[in-house]
């Protein structure tokens, strides 16, 4: 069972907006075979899981008070560079995508059709197995 779970793509999404996370939750319950996922509501929590955790795969909103987006990969990127930073967010601040671009590997705006977000992180597992 322990190396079912290390198999499965191990995925954080971290949105301030519960009921983003929860629409994310609904949308991604058919993967729960193939994916590990956990839900948190700030960048500070996030980092706390990832204290404990390791995860493949962080889906970021752009705007969370306390520590935003950028922030909050940029920390990821320094402390878990090998961990895959996507941005899924309404934010059209197009100075704020300019910063992103140095540590983030993905940006998604928000709305966006699940089978794109899907799509990618189906393709950042299959990367993660050939590697």
């Amino acid at each position: 069972m322990d190396q079912e779970n290390h198999m499965k793509l191990r995925i954080l999404f971290v949105d301030d907006e519960p009921h983003v996370l929860q629409g994310l939750r609904r949308l991604f319950r058919d993967m729960q075979e193939e994916w590990d996922m956990a839900f948190v509501e700030s960048g500070f929590e996030a980092l706390n899981i990832l204290e404990k955790k390791s995860f493949d795969v962080v889906v970021s909103d752009m705007k969370m008070p306390g520590m935003n987006g950028v922030k909050f990969l940029d920390e990821i990127k320094e402390r878990y560079p090998k961990t895959t930073r996507i941005i899924f967010s309404g934010c059209p601040d197009y100075d704020l995508h300019l910063k992103l671009a140095r540590s983030t590997h993905q940006f998604l705006a928000k709305p966006s059709d699940s089978a794109v977000l899907k799509s990618i992180l189906r393709r950042v597992s299959e990367q993660r197995v050939l590697a």
